[in-house]
């Protein structure tokens, strides 16, 4: 198992809206290469891929058409070797990242992502795991995405954008700058989970339901 990680200094070139100089700081980013290795990486994915088929099946029937983004809960679909590599990188993570998670407590849910993007719509929404969809603090302090994808990948896009902070108004805000990770198979990524992302939408030309984009997305509280 091999980790990286990026850190980037504080930036204060930009000019805010007032005029000012604005502070932008950059993201820390974590990221663990070959997390889980060759051999259980690809019994997760084919252990998600039945599972979410079952469910799919049971909630929509197995004729439905294949949606362009299917989310299951931790409770529909559980990953304990993934929990388990997570919770022994976490408090190390929290040291580089420079974020406390005390409270130990750990929540994911399995994603899939198939879609074919229309014009202006060649990313998903930019939001924080720490609000609510009410707008509300929910505790969350470090957020993970881990990707698993058939090799060779049989789909292009589906790379996470994280943006660094800037200051407007008063009050934290996205920056304009960004670094973008890679959805390469087997590969873990750490960040606060206060900072802005969004996911690069996913083109799979054979429209397979193997050939998509799959993540267990979670967040450290």
């Amino acid at each position: 198992m091999m980790g990286t990680i990026a850190e980037y200094p504080v930036e204060s070139a930009a000019v805010s809206r007032t005029g000012s100089p604005a502070v932008t700081l950059a993201t820390a980013v974590c990221r663990f290469e070959d997390l889980l290795g060759a051999t259980a990486a690809d019994r997760l994915l084919e252990d998600a891929y039945a599972a979410q088929l079952e469910h799919m099946a049971a909630e929509r029937g197995r004729a439905a058409q294949m949606p362009e983004r299917w989310e299951s809960p931790e409770r529909v679909l559980r990953a304990p070797a993934l929990a388990e590599a997570v919770r022994s990188l976490s408090a190390v993570v929290q040291d580089m990242l420079g974020v406390a998670a005390p409270s130990g407590r750990m929540g994911y849910q399995f994603v899939m992502r198939n879609h074919q993007p229309a014009e202006g719509r060649e990313s998903g929404p930019t939001f924080r795991a720490c609000v609510d969809p009410k707008g509300g603090e929910n505790g969350r302090a470090v957020s993970f995405v881990y990707t698993l994808h058939r090799r060779p990948r049989e789909f292009t896009g589906g790379g996470l954008r994280i943006f660094d902070t800037t200051v407007r108004d008063g009050h934290p805000a996205c920056a304009d700058s960004f670094r973008d990770i890679r959805p390469d198979h087997d590969t873990l990524t750490f960040f606060p989970a206060s900072a802005w992302h969004r996911f690069q939408w996913v083109s799979c030309p054979s429209g397979r339901l193997m050939d998509s984009h799959f993540s267990f997305e979670g967040w450290l509280a």
